[in-house]
């Protein structure tokens, strides 16, 4: 995916007609120029044979002659020749001493090759004496070129460690396969495909692997109907569940514009037919390539429409109700620039982007980007992903597995299988300027308590227990299963809900996803109760701490949605200490729940509270695993 090199770009606009209209040449022999000129003629008709002669013969006759060094370095780059391109524009250097116009003709060309030290020292030769022969954009083009060259050779001096492997033939064709996605399990691998619909037309479909116990990957499929179609579909992006994914169409019927983002669930064990996203996401003009969030609720997308900060810029939006999005906000001068910005990836961790540029400064065309969400919106200033990751060639869509482990990108570089191939490369610590923080994930399973059979595609809320802030939102799949993401060295308040069942609290943490988490939901009834495993009070202590206000705020909104229920809310302690201090201790915490929700708006007439001291206890008290687990508050439904 290269770039036309500047020089064929100056060339082209020649070839079409204004190098022989009123052209005034640097030579004023008459057989000099006849000769160009017939070069001229057969660079249009690509002849480039014979135009490399004609500009030889005439360079021999004239050899200060530079516009035929200019087109015969032009001959060049189309027969990729870059050595005889570069040696040739140093002949035009040698050619027409005090002339600074060679000079950047051929630290533009050097810059397009990678060779930014010896860029430098041409554009340096430009002296600021120089600028008034030089257009605006040219002398844009000076200044830009001394800075990206130095920084590439800033970045180039410290290289990263980055062993790129092909994933194979499960993964990769000869054809061009690109856009990985990957689930938070790692367990289910997207990708698009360019492949032959016939003799004459191609055609983008998205893909799909599963990794074995083993570790590889199963072969190939194509997604099913409705995901496939006789259109072009690419570009996808997965929800950590894998049930949520978002994907590019282009020129599909009803679309807004050439090309718009489409929505498909997987639910009852098949795809949903895919919706188009619509306005405000979808648009008239180009929108495309979806990166979303681990929740499924935000969505990063590009855009050309008008009121960004360039070309093609970074856009996101949030879901705001079912089948509703916001309306989309451009990620800010910070990240777009006046050029393109393509390519998002947001990370597991819902605030590491990754992105593709050739705004922001870097090795040359399209460079990888890394940037981060601070606390309050904003982002940081976006870091070059590094060299080798990123070379003088463009470099497009990376994406970083939620463990923050293994990065995977697309490249046609030498020795893949054919066109665009998928590869992997491990992340070492530090490996990056900006990193994203490691996620991991719990699984569960939610049921009838009373009738375990009966799987209950409930809510699944996840908020942080020292900010109460929601963190994902989803539901569970009819068969009661979910997938919720985490970051790692976090405490985390896991809730769950369902029409007609009291809700369900468990405490997150790191080692949570070693085995599945069994929810069983209450039927609303009396005597049904839930352990608050988020509310909590250190030791001797009936205070309530901060991080209980997650729960807290969860049971005020389960009473304000069931207002006929009453409750009790009961303190419990394990048998450590003398028993009247532990009913005391009970009943003041239970005491202090209840003056939270009263607080908080609900009637003190639905509530009442006990302590049991360890008069109740649900494990022996023979461990302090034990004794933890006795050490309780409870929620119990008094009145219906």
């Amino acid at each position: 995916m290269k770039k036309l090199c500047f020089l064929f770009c100056m060339l082209f606009f020649y070839a079409n007609g204004y190098a022989q209209i009123n052209q005034v040449y640097s030579s004023q022999n008459r057989k000099a120029i006849a000769n160009y000129e017939e070069g001229l003629r057969n660079y249009q008709l690509r002849d480039f044979a014979k135009a490399q002669q004609n500009l030889q013969d005439a360079i021999k006759i004239d050899p200060a002659f530079t516009e035929a060094y200019y087109l015969l370095a032009g001959v060049y780059a189309q027969k990729k020749d870059s050595d005889k391109m570069i040696e040739t524009l140093q002949l035009a250097v040698q050619s027409s001493p005090g002339d600074p116009m060679p000079y950047f003709k051929l630290a533009m060309e050097l810059m397009d090759l990678g060779r930014y030290s010896e860029a430098l020292q041409n554009f340096n030769k430009i002296q600021p004496k120089d600028k008034p022969l030089f257009s605006p954009k040219e002398q844009e083009q000076i200044a830009y070129g001394k800075k990206q060259a130095a920084d590439a050779i800033r970045i180039m001096k410290s290289p990263i460690p980055f062993s790129p492997v092909n994933m194979g033939a499960a993964i990769n064709t000869q054809y061009d396969d690109y856009h990985p996605a990957i689930t938070v399990d790692d367990n289910l691998f997207i990708f698009t495909s360019n492949i032959p619909v016939n003799a004459k037309m191609m055609q983008e479909d998205i893909f799909y692997s599963m990794r074995y116990d083993t570790g590889e990957w199963s072969s190939r499929r194509v997604f099913p109907a409705p995901i496939t179609t006789h259109n072009n579909e690419g570009a996808s992006s997965i929800s950590a569940d894998g049930r949520t994914m978002v994907f590019t169409m282009c020129n599909a019927p009803g679309g807004l514009g050439s090309c718009d983002i489409y929505i498909s669930y997987y639910a009852l064990g098949q795809w949903t037919m895919p919706r188009n996203v619509g306005a405000p996401v979808n648009t008239k003009y180009w929108d495309s390539q979806p990166s979303l969030s681990a929740d499924g609720r935000t969505l990063y997308f590009v855009s050309n429409r008008p009121g960004g900060k360039g070309k093609k810029d970074i856009w996101v939006s949030h879901n705001i109700a079912e089948n509703q999005w916001s309306e989309p906000q451009n990620l800010g001068a910070s990240i777009n620039t006046a050029n393109d910005e393509e390519a998002p990836f947001i990370h597991a961790d819902g605030k590491t982007l990754f992105f593709s540029s050739d705004g922001h400064l870097g090795l040359g065309k399209k460079d990888i980007m890394i940037t981060q969400r601070n606390a309050d919106g904003t982002w940081k200033t976006p870091v070059n992903a590094g060299y080798p990751l990123n070379s003088k060639d463009d470099e497009g869509l990376l994406i970083v597995n939620a463990q923050g482990t293994k990065g995977y990108f697309a490249s046609n570089r030498e020795g893949g299988m054919g066109g665009l191939d998928v590869y992997e490369f491990a992340i070492s610590q530090g490996m990056f300027a900006i990193v994203p923080s490691p996620v991991t994930y719990v699984t569960g399973v939610v049921f009838n308590a009373k009738e375990p059979a009966k799987r209950l595609p409930a809510q699944v809320d996840l908020h942080d227990v020292a900010t109460n802030e929601l963190l994902f939102s989803s539901n569970a799949d009819h068969n009661g299963i979910f997938i919720v993401p985490f970051e790692e060295d976090r405490n985390y308040a896991l809730t769950v809900n369902f029409s007609g069942y009291l809700f369900y609290s468990a405490q997150v943490n790191l080692t949570t996803n070693r085995a599945q988490i069994k929810v069983p939901l209450q039927p609303i009834e009396v005597g049904s109760a839930v352990v608050l495993n988020n509310v909590f009070f250190d030791t001797d202590s009936y205070e309530l701490k901060p991080e209980s206000q997650a729960e807290l705020f969860t049971i005020i909104d389960f009473m304000k949605a069931n207002p006929s229920l009453s409750f009790e809310i009961g303190g419990h302690t394990d048998n450590t200490g003398l028993k009247q201090n532990n009913s005391t201790l009970s009943n003041n915490r239970a005491k202090a729940v209840y003056n939270f929700l009263v607080e908080h708006g609900i009637a003190a007439t639905r509530l009442t509270y006990k302590g049991y001291a360890d008069t109740r206890p649900v494990a022996p008290n023979d461990s302090d695993e034990n004794k933890a687990k006795n050490r309780r508050t409870e929620l119990k439904i008094t009145k219906k």
